[in-house]
């Protein structure tokens, strides 16, 4: 009996041994330990490089130099012993000398001699070229050039420098440098193409190594996501000049800063490039996903990744590029951020524990070095789209509408039309300052409709690129057939439209938007000064046409933005049959029994429409249109929610208040295992930093607008061959007519023959000298429209006769007297509405009125280069004394 109760004793000994053996171990990664920061992209005693704000970068695996001619000549030497495991040098840029003009060889100065050096020194390094190619033939050309650089090819001319006699060996890409703007106007596609050309000619003449691409962070995300780039994505080398690249996408090397001290280096320019080999601990995928409806779907936009997955119990499996410990590899550590939401064990596979939430999946290696979250949704995917109209040029209350796109994950900000013309400061920039509000808010794209031409085709096309997203106008065409927008660029360069339909992507969607204009308000009314009359195209065949284009790429859903003016009931069941999704509708009326659902844009700053775009994990969509958010609804916001991010200090102004933890290890880029971010929460504080950085923008827009208005546009001065000379009013009524009547040929049919009065109403007379822009707003109706009307004779004899307008000065000699009951009036829409609501009819509008005054102006002046001076008063007695 003794024997056996030993014998189990031993057992059960045993077996808490064995448990013990099994269970010891850490149960979560380590502190990490980044050791004593270094300074700014330097390396410290345990290996690792920090960033200018002193956070580690673990992912940052060998560290080089990118130089050209402008770093003069490099000590490599000195390069080598600061610690630079590698170089990439400028080669050249453009394409090879064809012997026809002199001294044009484009080989970098200091090429030869740092590849000498490089090779003497044992440094391993690579190439760029700086690019220029727009076409197929010109990217052959440029792989020529760079072929004779490596030594691959001899000299097509004499005069180049040859290199094949010791042709240089690479140890990192050849890299096609993408950024120049000469570029920029190239489409995605196009890009590629040109791309490939370039590289397809490199390997023909003999290079074997590989092939990689330089561009910007916001090129990458923006020009890059064609398909057609995958070739050269394991090669990406990017530039963000940060303390973080904050890309999840596949790259090999970030350019993190221009500013080096050039003299560490050994390079006689001030500074220098800094570049990193970046081996980032990542998710890479799914594996064994199980769902109900629909498979799980993971999505990587470059931004954030996620895990969709249908309902509870649905399943997967995320993999990292992280080896087994097998192999060598870290033990990973799995956690949730929210386990009634989803669960993930220890090999990363993900469970829904309901069918609806969101939680954040978080892998940690076991030093705590690194850590990579992945977002998991559940359920149906909402994005949510606001949508603005009819602004009229005010931008009061804007800096609400950011927090209000920020606060809502997903979301997409847009501008329906109507925004561009109505107040002073879209007067005196030509509309520019409205585009600056849209980049400065976050608008994500604005449509431009008829309303939205006062400015002129011309100036529409400049200020654009003031946008941080495209400008739509699908079937407005210039006099010569183009798309308005065609291959206009925006964001600095970043984007690129065919001005007719744009494609954003949101948690794995892609949402297809495409504008109308009013295509009878456009041929019937616009008349654009000094430029030809725009075409707006049949509306139903334009949106066939763009709803084909949108399905070719492959979109989820297609909305349909009808600026003011647009039949939305006329169209509704046409959009319907061709696949619309829904519309949404820049007039401010609601309509009732439609076939497609339509969302009301908000009309005027007081208000932002809503609706929800409701993507099923089974693949359908369903729009829910939402109330609409008020003014006074944001305030709330802003005073509940978001004013507990926002810090005031001692002078008043407003700061993000930072949460970040100053105690804790940090890593640039890391994800804080221990309390992984609420989207919840998180969304506030983006809402109130976006509020905070809009409102700072504004206030420096209003800042420029008024440091603009004081100052001096041109000079006006005396008639100096003339004693009397016509009133400024005179001559503003003048302008007008010769205004219309150089639009006669468009005049609506019945008037051709007819006769026009100009009528210049609410004018102040310009003293002479020097006239700043708010003198010449002030010295006629701010921020008002030029229309040609038909009135009633009766009408237009009581406000002539009222001795509030003044008409041009051969008419200002004798009385006014109409022929027939109906005649003509040009002036400006203030003025005109002396006639009664009812009495008169707008048949053409030539736009913003001190916009076609000024340019008028700067065209008598040669750009404000001569002085102005008015005609003489060829009448005796009559005019105004010099």
């Amino acid at each position: 009996m003794l024997a056996l109760c030993l014998l189990c004793l031993f057992v059960v000994a045993g077996v808490c041994l064995a448990l013990t053996r099994c269970t010891s171990g850490p149960s979560g990664p380590a502190q990490a330990d980044f050791g004593t920061a270094a300074a700014a992209w330097q390396k410290n005693e345990l290996g690792y490089y920090f960033n200018a704000s002193g956070e580690a970068i673990p992912a940052a695996v060998l560290k080089g130099i990118d130089v050209s001619k402008f770093q003069g000549e490099v000590d490599w030497e000195k390069a080598k012993a600061a610690g630079i495991d590698f170089a990439i040098i400028r080669c050249g840029y453009g394409g090879e000398w064809d012997g026809q003009e002199a001294d044009w060889a484009q080989d970098d100065d200091q090429w030869r001699r740092n590849a000498d050096e490089c090779t003497r020194l044992g440094i391993p390094f690579g190439v760029y070229l700086y690019s220029y190619a727009t076409t197929v033939e010109e990217a052959r050309s440029e792989a020529d050039h760079v072929a004779r650089l490596l030594g691959l090819v001899a000299p097509p001319q004499e005069g180049l420098a040859d290199y094949t006699a010791s042709p240089y060996q690479l140890s990192y890409p050849v890299y096609y440098d993408l950024e120049d703007k000469s570029i920029s106007g190239i489409f995605s596609d196009e890009m590629a193409a040109i791309t490939q050309a370039f590289f397809d000619r490199l390997v023909e003449l003999g290079y074997t190594g590989e092939q990689g691409i330089y561009a910007s962070l916001n090129w990458v995300r923006a020009r890059f996501s064609d398909p057609a780039f995958d070739p050269w994505r394991d090669n990406l080398w990017i530039a963000r000049f940060s303390d973080s690249l904050g890309y999840t996408g596949t790259y090999d090397m970030w350019q993190c800063t221009y500013q080096a001290p050039g003299a560490d280096y050994g390079v006689q320019s001030e500074t220098v490039d800094v570049d990193f080999v970046m081996r980032p601990f990542t998710v890479t995928g799914i594996t064994d996903g199980m769902g109900k409806a629909a498979d799980p779907v993971f999505v990587n936009d470059t931004y954030q990744m996620e895990l969709h997955l249908d309902a509870k119990d649905a399943r997967a499996t995320l993999t990292t590029n992280q080896s087994s410990e097998e192999e060598g590899g870290q033990k990973i550590f799995w956690q949730s951020s929210n386990e009634d939401v989803a669960t993930v064990d220890k090999h990363g596979v993900v469970r829904a524990q309901a069918d609806s939430g969101e939680c954040t999946i978080t892998a940690t290696l076991a030093d705590g070095t690194e850590s990579v979250s992945c977002l998991v949704r559940i359920g149906d995917i909402t994005v949510p789209v606001f949508a603005t109209a009819q602004l009229n040029g005010m931008r009061d209350n804007m800096a609400y509408v950011a927090g209000l796109k920020a606060s809502a994950p997903d979301a997409i900000l847009l501008d329906a039309g109507g925004g561009l013309q109505g107040t002073r400061s879209s007067s005196l920039t030509g509309g520019m300052d409205m585009f600056s509000t849209f980049s400065a808010v976050g608008y994500d794209l604005q449509a431009i409709g008829a309303e939205d031409l006062a400015f002129g085709i011309e100036r529409l096309r400049s200020d654009a690129n003031m946008a941080s997203g495209p400008s739509l106008a699908a079937n407005l065409r210039d006099a010569e057939g183009s798309a308005i927008f065609y291959r206009s660029t925006s964001w600095n360069r970043n984007r690129i439209t065919n001005g007719m339909n744009y494609v954003l992507e949101r948690a794995g969607y892609k949402i297809g938007f495409f504008s109308l204009a009013d295509t009878a308000t456009v041929t019937g009314q616009v008349g654009l000064v000094n430029e030809e009359t725009p075409i707006a195209n049949d509306l139903a065949q334009t949106a066939s046409e763009q709803v084909a284009a949108l399905q070719a790429e492959g979109v989820d859903v297609i909305l349909c933005i009808a600026t003011p003016g647009v039949d939305v009931r006329e169209l509704d069941n046409t959009l319907a049959d061709l696949g619309v999704t829904a519309v949404i509708n820049g007039n401010g009326e609601e309509l009732q029994g439609t076939a497609l659902p339509v969302l009301v844009a908000g009309q005027g700053t007081g208000e932002v429409a809503r609706l929800n775009l409701v993507f099923t994990q089974g693949g359908s969509c369903r729009v829910d249109l939402e109330s609409k958010v008020t003014t006074g609804d944001l305030e709330t916001a802003l005073n509940d929610q978001w004013s507990q991010y926002l810090t005031t200090g001692e002078d008043g102004s407003l700061t993000v208040t930072d949460t970040a933890d100053p105690e804790k290890d940090v890593a640039a880029d890391g994800a804080d295992p221990t309390a992984p971010t609420e989207r919840a929460e998180d969304a506030v504080r983006q809402a109130a930093s976006a509020y905070l950085n809009a409102s700072l923008a504004l206030q420096e827009l209003d800042a420029d607008d008024l440091s603009i208005l004081n100052t001096p546009l041109f000079t006006y001065a005396q008639n100096p061959d003339a004693s009397k000379t016509i009133s400024y009013a005179n001559y503003l009524a003048t302008l007008y007519e010769e205004i219309a009547e150089n639009d006669r040929d468009h005049w609506p049919e019945g008037w051709a023959d007819a006769e026009v009065t100009g009528v210049a109403g609410g004018v102040t007379e310009l003293e002479y000298g020097d006239i700043t822009r708010q003198q010449l707003l002030e010295s006629m109706p701010i921020a008002q429209r030029l229309v040609l009307v038909s009135t009633t004779a009766e009408a237009a004899q009581t406000l002539i006769d009222s001795g509030n307008v003044t008409r041009t000065y051969q008419a200002s000699l004798t009385a006014y007297e109409p022929e027939g009951d109906t005649v003509l009036l040009v002036g400006d829409t203030q003025t005109l509405e002396a006639l009664g609501e009812d009495n008169y009819t707008i048949l053409r509008d030539y736009g913003d009125l001190f916009w076609d005054v000024r340019m008028n102006i700067n065209d008598n002046t040669n750009n404000f280069t001569e002085d102005f001076v008015l005609p003489e008063a060829p009448t005796y007695g009559v005019g105004r004394n010099q």
